[in-house]
């Protein structure tokens, strides 16, 4: 991690994932709580907890699970491509059950880790939330989602389009005004075979193609080649 470095005392570390998994999974049986990876590699974390610590980790020591969970799990790619003797596992925290994910939001907030795709906790395995973490989690969903639309709202108001692009999207609209296409005949010639195919509609053109309308409406306000193949013309 870059910055200052955040101090913080784990209950367990085990500095060699691989050589210490015994005593990782011996020492945390019937144990719910908050763990952390960290790449000793590059330094990126990844933070998680369990209400069954021991079931946890037994999953992540299980490669046929780390290959199914690697497509969407960044912690679990990163295991399997740097290996366990590359990884420090620390157990930063023992708590009850119902405060797994509280306390999971704590050390994510404080870490920053890396390897979570997600910044707000709620992805322990078989675990019921009691009403109030929910509401907690609710909270911060909430004021995390409102913090991302006031951006995306502030960069749109400051994005500026050239004179260019501002005449190209005027001349696509004064199209669809005066062409409309739906319900008019389309052609659709295959580049590749020289095929042509005529239909009663944009939307049965869109069916066959195994499309939506959208694709095919800018196909035909650009001129461009649909999947580098097709080329669409409205026909009256």
């Amino acid at each position: 991690m870059t910055g200052n470095i955040i101090q913080y005392k784990s209950i367990f570390n085990y500095n060699n994932a691989d050589v210490e998994k015994e005593s990782a999974l011996d020492d945390n049986k019937g144990k719910a709580g908050v763990y952390c990876w960290t790449n000793k590699i590059n330094g990126k974390k990844y933070v998680g907890s369990s209400i069954d610590l021991y079931r946890r980790l037994m999953q992540y020591y299980n490669i046929k699970y780390l290959i199914r969970a690697s497509k969407f799990s960044l912690i679990c790619k990163a295991l399997l491509k740097y290996g366990y003797s590359n990884f420090q596992l620390e157990i930063l925290e023992y708590c009850e059950s119902s405060e797994v994910i509280l306390r999971e939001q704590y050390y994510i907030d404080l870490l920053k880790p890396e390897y979570n795709i997600l910044q707000v906790a709620g992805s322990s395995f078989g675990y019921k939330h009691t009403i109030e973490s929910l509401q907690k989690m609710s909270e911060i969903a909430k004021n995390r989602s409102e913090e991302t639309i006031a951006k995306l709202r502030e960069a749109a108001l400051g994005k500026t389009h050239s004179e260019e692009t501002i005449a190209k999207l005027r001349e696509i609209a004064s199209n669809r005004l005066k062409h409309p296409v739906e319900g008019k005949k389309i052609e659709v010639k295959d580049t590749q075979t020289g095929e042509i195919f005529y239909y009663d509609s944009l939307r049965s053109a869109a069916k066959s193609l195994g499309t939506s309308i959208t694709p095919i409406r800018y196909n035909l306000d650009t001129g461009k080649l649909y999947k580098g193949r097709y080329i669409f013309t409205s026909k009256n």
